[in-house]
């Protein structure tokens, strides 16, 4: 059933992304060339220029490349082999935009003419649904189309659909020589807006950059796996064959036609039908946007570098690429909720991380977990339509990578953390110029002690390659981390090179075994927004963060805080404001991406507040919701009560909440511990006072204390859980 609905997602992925079908070539008597060729292609500069094909054994061949004067470039000759198949090459020209005509005889009779064939550089764009999405289905190409506009012509396509056999896409058991219905175009035909947008906007960039035509062979399919991008020849020599044993995803050759083959799933048969006919090309390298499907099934990060690593050096081999292994530039995951956890895409992506750092003479890893997640319905939520960014990151790592550009070649990457004092000292590799923050205060790191516990801290760039990071709730730190969650829009440390922001920096530190409770740096943390997106399968979109009760509520530049804070004028005696974690829709929780829900590790909540009215104001209660209409009200260390006055003095107070300390729904009595606190749904501030205005800022989080001088934890702790399991139950029965 599974596997059944993951084939319709696929044809739903096709159908959205799109395809161009042209006829095959004409063949002419005995002899033809390979669908793979045809007008406007090109071909890699300064390499071996290999035309291949199909002629009665023994037939003399020849293939003659003519400038746009009709003079004789290069001429050569060769005899078809026993098997019929032919194979004839010459060295390439340098790139140019001068178009070039290519002529193919057999036995002496010209057979196929080739028109505007060009020189540049050249690259195969592969993997899943993310780089399958069209052009058409971004907002610059959907705008390029309202205004009649198409490309450029110095981009050179060639579309590779997949093969279809009785109207339905077919799994080829053997690596095909040839390709069905694929046809080259260039940016300046309609046909580009069926091709990859990431992959356009690669080539867009390149092309501007390096001024020569830029090729690229476009090969993606939606949903599908890398065990299926792989040849068989590899597996069969490498461990990798007894690792798809072990997540039942080796087929032996012999059982190829015992069961329904999915094409885009089972091992080989994507390499088969759209890679093994293109390895005639020498692509200066590839771009690779894939890994959703294999962290759905299978999550398993050392087995995809396993299989990651083993395709690099089998199209290394395939496209015979002389020169160390065959560059590849490739994206993190697409930040979505699949529903695997909040740190688990995290986990996933380090794995790229490791990948890049293991050859960063041939691997550039693009981080994207930055970019907006906005997408059209007809897409859904997996398929963002943000897709210029990623292509120009992947052209700019491309340039530094084998063009020499100096760029940076990866996003920054932790190269080390160190411990000093009371300090964290954590060092990047791929910084460019030197390190830089996108806004004037660096966010997205925490820090951890002995327990694990990672709390958020303060962090500030102090060398070219050097951060410092420092929490005054952890005492003697052990270890930092960084942008841990799927969505990261605050985390904003980049490389820079020529005075500019480069790549935004890699995560880390979620797959780090000292690590118990992973708490990223939330958005309602640091107050300077009042929206952030909820991933949600069924209400997803920009949501708000804040919400207010009897006051108005913005958003104001605080300089001595040197961020932003809420501001809240009150309308009435009573007001409040509101950090919904989840919304209630239908019995069902709708979580902001980036807030961990769970605060029972932690002892603490510190929050900075300030009274620019006329009058004092009392802060009457902190609450923190785990349902509707259940809430916990933390003791405030300051006053020793629930509630505390904030003076109208104009500066900022610090108040300190022990979250070992609580009452259900603002009683006093029978104080409860932090164990309640397992699913907190909202936290809300209430005031009370005529003519108030307050700012809030900086909520800060520290782990539980050894020492709790909470003498009925374990009597609280149980009360706790049979009240969370009562609601559960409730809302269970709710549902049915």
């Amino acid at each position: 059933m599974k596997k059944t609905r993951l084939f319709l997602s696929v044809l739903l992925c096709l159908c959205l992304l799109g395809g161009t079908f042209c006829p095959a070539a004409a063949e002419t008597g005995e002899a033809r060339l390979y669908n793979v060729y045809g007008d406007h292609m090109l071909f890699q500069q300064n390499a071996d220029a290999v035309f291949a094909g199909e002629a009665a054994p023994g037939t003399a061949l020849s293939v003659t490349l003519t400038d746009k004067t009709g003079a004789e470039v290069q001429n050569v000759t060769g005899t078809a082999r026993a098997d019929g198949t032919f194979s004839l090459s010459f060295p390439a020209p340098a790139g140019s935009f001068d178009p070039y005509t290519v002529t193919l005889t057999a036995g002496g009779e010209p057979f196929f003419t080739l028109n505007d064939v060009v020189f540049g550089e050249l690259w195969l764009s592969f993997g899943q649904s993310n780089m399958e999405y069209s052009l058409a289905l971004t907002p610059e190409g959907k705008q390029m189309q309202a205004a009649g506009k198409t490309g450029s012509s110095g981009i050179h396509v060639l579309q590779v659909p997949h093969p279809v056999k009785n109207g339905a896409f077919c799994a080829d058991a053997l690596p095909q020589t040839d390709a069905q219905n694929c046809h080259w175009y260039t940016g300046d035909s309609s046909d580009v807006f069926s091709m990859s947008a990431v992959a356009y906007f690669f080539a867009e960039k390149l092309l501007d950059d390096r001024n020569v035509p830029i090729g690229v062979l476009n090969a993606a399919v939606g949903g599908s796996g890398i065990a299926a991008w792989l040849p068989r020849e590899a597996i069969e020599a490498d461990p990798v064959k007894e690792a798809l044993k072990a997540h039942d995803s080796y087929i032996p050759l012999s059982d190829w036609d015992k069961g329904d083959r999915q094409f885009f799933l089972d091992m080989t048969g994507l390499y088969n039908s759209k890679i093994a006919p293109l390895t005639n090309f020498r692509p200066q390298g590839a771009i690779w946007y894939q890994g959703e499907t294999d962290f759905m099934r299978f999550n398993d990060p050392a087995y995809y570098e396993q299989l990651f690593t083993l395709m690099q050096d089998s199209y290394t081999a395939a496209f015979s690429h002389e020169s160390g292994r065959l560059p590849l530039v490739f994206t993190q995951l697409v930040s979505y909720n699949y529903g695997k956890g909040p740190y688990e895409e995290t986990r996933f992506n380090e794995a790229f991380t490791r990948l890049a750092a293991a050859d960063p003479a041939s691997r550039s890893e693009v981080v994207i977990s930055d970019l907006s997640p906005d997408y059209y319905d007809d897409c859904g939520s997996i398929h963002p339509m943000t897709k210029k960014p990623i292509g120009e990151r992947m052209a700019g790592c491309a340039e530094g990578l084998v063009c020499g550009t100096g760029a940076p070649t990866s996003s920054p990457a932790m190269n080390a953390v160190n411990v000093q004092g009371e300090d964290v000292l954590v060092t990047f590799s791929n910084v460019g110029d030197g390190l830089v923050c996108s806004e004037k205060e660096l966010r997205g790191f925490s820090v951890y002690g002995a327990d694990g516990v990672c709390c958020v801290a303060e962090a500030e760039i102090i060398s070219a390659n050097t951060v410092r990071v420092h929490s005054d709730a952890v005492a003697t730190p052990v270890g930092a981390t960084y942008a841990v969650g799927s969505l990261s829009p605050g985390a904003n440390l980049w490389s820079s090179f020529g005075g500019e922001r480069c790549l935004p920096a890699a995560s880390f530190g979620a797959s780090d075994p000292a690590v118990t409770k992973l708490f990223d740096d939330a958005e309602w943390l640091r107050c300077d927004t009042l929206t952030a997106w909820q991933n949600s399968e069924s209400d997803p979109g920009i949501k708000e963060i804040w919400t207010a009760e009897g006051a108005s509520l913005s958003v104001t530049d605080d300089a001595a805080q040197g961020s932003g804070a809420l501001k809240l004028a009150a309308t009435s005696a009573f007001f409040s404001v509101t950090a919904p974690f989840a919304q209630k829709k239908i019995l069902k929780q709708v979580v902001h991406d980036n807030l961990d829900t769970d605060f029972s590790s932690y002892g603490t909540l510190t929050v900075q507040l300030k009274n620019t009215g006329k009058k004092d104001v009392t802060l009457t209660q902190l609450r923190l919701y785990t349902d509707s209409v259940l809430w916990f009200t933390p003791l405030c260390i300051q006053s020793k009560k629930n509630c505390a006055m904030i003076p109208a003095d104009g500066a900022w107070h610090s108040y300190t909440f022990d979250l070992n300390e609580l009452g259900l729904c603002g009683g006093m009595v029978d104080r409860w511990s932090n164990d309640a606190l397992q699913n907190v749904t909202a936290l809300r501030l209430c005031f009370f006072g005529s003519d108030g205005e307050v700012q809030a800022d900086d909520f800060r989080f520290a782990p539980e204390t050894q020492s709790s001088e909470n003498g009925g934890a374990f009597l609280q702790r149980l009360i706790a859980r049979i009240v969370m399991i009562f609601n559960k139950l409730k809302a269970f029965f709710a549902q049915l």
